[in-house]
């Protein structure tokens, strides 16, 4: 017996990304407002498990920021570090994450199959992961309390 599986198409969902960029933009505007343009914050996590936050660029309506895992003590064939950048914007007071692991511009919706291998909803997922990671960081204590 077969059965035709009718898939269902991908929708993208603006206000769950809204309010995901807003719940980053408030965890992340507390990181980053005593790191001065063009300086660094060492956030340690574990013995093992670094990342540097760098403010790259302030303007008066955004704010450019660069999340980058440090290398640990000892390299795991195979191991991509975290790289990722975000911009602030202050008017509308929403954080999204603009690059991640060298992919520059993701879109909201990414046919399947695709040539670069994206997940259908890469952007939502990689701005997921910036508010898990926030809320790591949290957790651990290193950064105050949103």
């Amino acid at each position: 017996m077969t059965r035709d599986i009718k898939r269902q198409r991908y929708q993208f969902d603006l206000a769950a990304l809204q309010r995901l960029a807003a719940v980053n933009y408030a965890a992340l505007t507390k990181l980053v407002k005593q790191i001065k343009q063009g300086s660094e914050k060492l956030i340690k996590v574990g013995s093992h498990l670094h990342f540097r936050v760098a403010v790259v660029q302030r303007a008066p309506y955004t704010t450019d920021i660069r999340i980058q895992q440090h290398a640990l003590q000892t390299k795991l064939p195979g191991l991509v570090e975290t790289e990722l950048e975000v911009r602030l914007y202050h008017d509308a007071q929403l954080a999204e994450v603009t690059r991640s692991q060298n992919v520059q511009r993701l879109a909201a919706v990414y046919t399947q199959p695709n040539p670069a291998m994206h997940q259908r909803n890469e952007k939502f997922q990689v701005n997921q992961f910036l508010q898990e990671w926030l809320e790591l960081i949290r957790e651990q204590g290193l950064v105050a309390e949103y």
